[in-house]
């Protein structure tokens, strides 16, 4: 049997192909993509976000003799972790939290609206060690030493009686960073100026205090300032599978890294990407 053109095998004329027909023109595609009607098979299928606000600053009471009391540690910042699906040509912000001022807590790191890491809390009082949402800093000795902050990953210490004051808390992995950099560590508890005798020790990215210097949180790792210092900044890192293209465009200038598998987008600013 014979089958006239434009039949089921026979060809079409191109000049009456057209989207009502049921064929698509390659530019009429393109728009559809672009416009977000169809969706980007180019996006990546899945991406793991860890967010981390910032840290709190020590308290504002240095402790200058007896009566002054020595200064807790300010409190390293929660890490948030998760995953979602992007859409196509949708922008997603990125925000990243100041370190809190001394005496003041740390601002508030969010990826868009799928999670946000509340900044770490200074003390009170004036020698209690800063807190976060989920662990407490350490309680000062009378007027003399002060608590270490807490850290993402556990409490802040007590003091050493009159001599050291308490060591600021752990903070953890970011397990989504090309090399699961450290964060979120307490700041170390300060002691009052007049027995200049020992000092509290910070981990991860905390600030210390020792021999009446305090040092500040670790930038962009959420950590607590030490005695009376200022808390660092926070961050957010995104990682999909390299197998994905690099994302379509970003702002805020984060460091891109192609490693083991995986492409990373680590935000020290606040920008935005788009997939």
């Amino acid at each position: 049997m014979a089958v006239t053109e434009g039949g089921i095998i026979g060809k079409q004329n191109p000049s009456t192909i057209t989207s009502a027909s049921g064929a698509w023109r390659l530019n009429e595609a393109f728009l559809r993509v672009v416009g977000g009607d169809w969706p980007n098979f180019n996006a990546p299928s899945s991406v793991a976000y860890n967010v981390l606000g910032g840290g709190s600053g020590g308290n504002n009471q240095p402790g200058s003799n007896f009566s002054g009391g020595g200064a807790g540690g300010g409190a390293g910042a929660l890490l948030v972790q998760g995953t979602f699906s992007p859409q196509a040509t949708v922008t997603y912000a990125v925000t990243i939290g100041a370190g809190g001022s001394i005496g003041g807590s740390g601002g508030t790191s969010s990826f868009s609206s799928f999670a946000s890491s509340a900044g770490g809390q200074y003390g009170i009082p004036i020698n209690r060690g800063g807190s976060n949402a989920t662990y407490s800093g350490g309680t000062g000795n009378g007027n003399r030493t002060g608590g270490g902050g807490a850290g993402a990953g556990g409490n802040g210490a007590n003091p050493y009686l009159d001599q050291r004051g308490g060591n600021g808390g752990p903070g953890v992995a970011m397990p989504v960073h090309p090399t699961q950099l450290r964060a979120g560590g307490g700041g170390a508890g300060g002691v009052a100026q007049a027995f200049f005798v020992a000092f509290g020790t910070a981990t991860d990215g905390g600030g210390l205090y020792g021999w009446g210097n305090s040092t500040p949180g670790a930038t962009n790792r959420g950590a607590g300032g030490g005695g009376v210092a200022s808390g660092g900044s926070g961050r957010v890192i995104l990682r999909y599978a390299d197998s994905f293209p690099a994302a379509t465009a970003t702002t805020g200038s984060p460091t891109v890294t192609v490693s083991g598998g995986y492409r990373h987008y680590d935000f020290t600013s606040s920008g935005s990407i788009t997939f």
